[in-house]
């Protein structure tokens, strides 16, 4: 992938998570009967996608979350996303993969709060999470604070990972109440243009880079106060070194003279933005002994005051692009300008030239030494490439400039033709809404026009509203594919997409249980802890289905342990603890699902194992065997009894395992070495 290529490049570490949304009625769709209802069936669908992210393009995910806003109109309740990660997780350490599970993700914080609450005391949950995250839409606070103190006594990071409309208040906020060391900026922060020759930034830009340029991965937040309440100070250390910068954006709004004390000596480079506008260096600052830096933080400002390298920086390109963004012929002219801004305040150089061009133009420069200069001659259709190298006395740097000219009025685009509501058609459902989406490059008015291309036999389909880029499409009463094409015009081409609707047969009935019965039903400690859960299942309509056991309740304090959970036969052990437990079986086909409770009373108490026979072989390898009186045993090893660091002897691959027998080899020439056998 370029952009880990570029990230990595750049010396910061690539983190990605994976969030998957089951919006129901929304653009993602439900989540169907198979996923929902069985844990299986989930851990499977997310390791098939995180297994390609690195077979295919060497990504590993950082997290994965269960659910995009769990509980925010879809089925993924706190109890449902707790099922899931703990079939996941072990899923993920089997297949060697260090994707760590991101919780919970809701859509607000308080959401957030509440999810945290109903599963705090599920240890297997917590095992497999490595971040708790929240959205902002909604209640927020005090609930940051909370997730912030809770992640903490955990020894987990928190994220906020989704809000649309982000400001530097939101950036302060999380990072103060939330304690965020992620933080996602949500939509097109970098937008490029329809001919991607170039792009656009956002409104925010400037001023959230005036945080993320300078605090890199690895820095950590440190305190930081602030005797006017309306500026708002933040601060940061990596490597023995101190960011700061300074937030005045609230009201009351208004130039300030600041005075920063608590910085250690050193050099310190000093830039802002002002209003959101383009950053600027304001040169460099010394710092000795314990004086403070007095900065001018104007009205409106982020400021930031960086530690600087001690030699000299190249400049930073702020901006370098053609004006127009790309030409039709016969237009053959345009501006090409660049601007930049230098830590040092050190005068800057701009020197242009055209790095490549179609066979037969002839570009002249006028001004090629100046930050701007007029560019004619592109008179052959194509992509024309300029490079403008800005420098200091002491460094240089380049940007590219790409423009293609056209030869005539270039067809609009279509983009984003897909079906929703539902997402998938399973009969008697027979509609669904077919959307669409075009953009033009000279901004042309455009036409849209649905069309039915097939259907299976006996169709009859029925458009409304087959002029607009949101058409239903009705009486999709065949199963089968129906294929419908989507054109857009301009006033000179017309374009097309085809999109594939596939209509599923009628499920008329839910998989059954014929039997499901734990063999035996009834236990007595310390005799056995093990059974057999067995069931004979189908399904009339001949779908695929899929099986599922899980514990719907046990004794406090219990763990039972599936060998074949997702069988319709599986070992359970580790039944150490009398009373009932009761396991519910869940199978599922495309739509539907059925489930059956098979109850096992243990009874007895549970005593330690008794050691019945050891013995030492010429070969000097140790013999022992011991009673059957639970279902998982391991052995430990060491050499003082009253002392000893007990270390595990076997199994060496895996724990627990099923024995009453064990042999060492070759103890060697200790005098003396003990053995212990303990059980769950």
């Amino acid at each position: 992938m370029p952009f880990k290529q570029r990230v990595e490049a750049n010396g910061d570490p690539f983190d990605m998570y994976v969030s998957p949304s089951f919006f129901d009625g929304g653009s993602s769709g439900s989540a169907p009967a198979w996923l929902l209802h069985s844990p299986g069936e989930y851990a499977e669908y997310a390791t098939a996608f995180l297994l390609h992210l690195k077979n295919t393009h060497n990504v590993t995910a950082n997290y994965y979350c269960i659910c995009n806003e769990a509980g925010n109109n879809n089925a993924f309740t706190a109890a449902v996303v707790g099922r899931m990660i703990k079939a996941l997780g072990p899923r993920l350490e089997a297949l060697g993969l260090a994707t760590r599970i991101e919780f919970p993700e809701c859509v607000s914080a308080s959401a957030s709060w509440n999810y945290i609450q109903a599963l705090r005391d599920d240890p297997e949950v917590w095992r497999y999470v490595g971040v708790v995250t929240y959205h902002l839409y909604g209640s927020n606070d005090p609930y940051r604070s909370s997730i912030r103190d809770f992640a903490a006594s955990r020894g987990l990071p928190t994220g906020q990972t989704e809000y649309m409309g982000l400001t530097m208040n939101h950036l302060y906020e999380d990072m103060t109440l939330g304690g965020v060391s992620y933080w996602e900026v949500y939509g097109q922060w970098i937008r490029p243009n329809y001919d991607r020759t170039s792009f656009g930034r956002g409104a925010e830009h400037w001023n959230f880079r005036q945080v993320m340029h300078y605090v890199r991965p690895g820095a950590v937040r440190i305190g930081a106060t602030s005797g006017e309440p309306a500026l708002r100070p933040l601060a940061f250390q990596r490597d023995g070194r101190t960011t700061v910068v300074l937030l005045n954006t609230t009201a009351p709004q208004g130039a300030r003279t600041v005075s920063i004390r608590g910085l250690p000596p050193g050099t310190y480079g000093v830039c802002q933005s002002v209003s959101g506008g383009v950053y600027q260096e304001l040169g460099l600052r010394t710092l000795t002994g314990q004086s403070s830096l007095t900065v001018d933080v104007p009205s409106n400002a982020v400021m930031t005051v960086y530690p600087h390298p001690d030699t000299n920086q190249p400049p930073t390109v702020t901006d370098w692009r053609a004006n127009p963004r790309y030409m039709t012929a016969p237009a053959s002219s345009l501006t090409l300008s660049a601007s930049a801004t230098d830590p040092e305040q050190d005068a800057i150089s701009y020197v242009w030239s055209v790095t490549s061009e179609p066979a037969g133009a002839s570009v002249n420069l006028a001004r090629p030494n100046a930050a701007s200069t007029s560019a004619t001659g592109l008179t052959v259709a194509g992509q024309y490439v300029f490079t403008v190298f800005v420098s200091d006395p002491t460094h240089g740097v380049t940007r590219e400039v790409l423009l293609n000219v056209h030869a005539e009025n270039e067809p609009p685009v279509s983009d984003d033709v897909h079906n929703r509501l539902p997402v998938m058609v399973t009969l008697p459902t027979n509609s669904t809404s077919l959307r669409g989406w075009a953009y033009d490059l000279e901004g042309d008015p455009l036409t849209y026009t649905w069309s039915v291309v097939s259907q299976p036999s006996g169709g009859k389909v029925s458009l409304v509203g087959a002029s607009t880029t949101n058409c239903t499409a009705s009486n999709l009463s065949v199963a089968g594919d129906y294929i419908f094409k989507f054109e857009v015009s301009d006033p000179t081409h017309t374009v097309s997409k085809d999109l594939t609707v596939s209509v599923y047969p009628v499920n008329a009935s839910a998989p059954f249980i014929k039997s499901a019965t734990a063999s035996p039903a009834s236990l007595t400690l310390p005799g056995t802890s093990r059974t057999y859960l067995s069931a004979t299942t189908g399904d009339r309509d001949g779908d695929v289905i899929s099986h599922w056991w899980s514990v719907k309740s046990a004794p406090e304090g219990a763990a039972p342990a599936f060998a074949n959970q997702g069988s319709p036969g599986t070992n359970v052990t580790r039944l150490t603890i009398p009373g009932n437990y009761v396991f519910t079986l869940t199978v599922v086909d495309r739509t539907k699902y059925t489930t059956r409770d098979v109850t096992v009373t243990v009874g007895g108490s549970a005593v330690p194992p008794a050691i019945t026979a050891s013995s030492i072989g010429m070969d000097n390898a140790l013999s022992l065997a011991w009673t059957d009186f639970a279902s998982a045993y391991t052995v430990e090893c060491g050499n003082d009894l009253v002392e000893a660091d007990w270390e595990a002897a076997a199994p060496a691959d895996q724990w627990p395992v099923l024995t009453t027998s064990w042999r060492t080899g070759d103890i060697g020439s200790h005098r003396s070495v003990f053995y212990r056998v303990k059980g769950e």
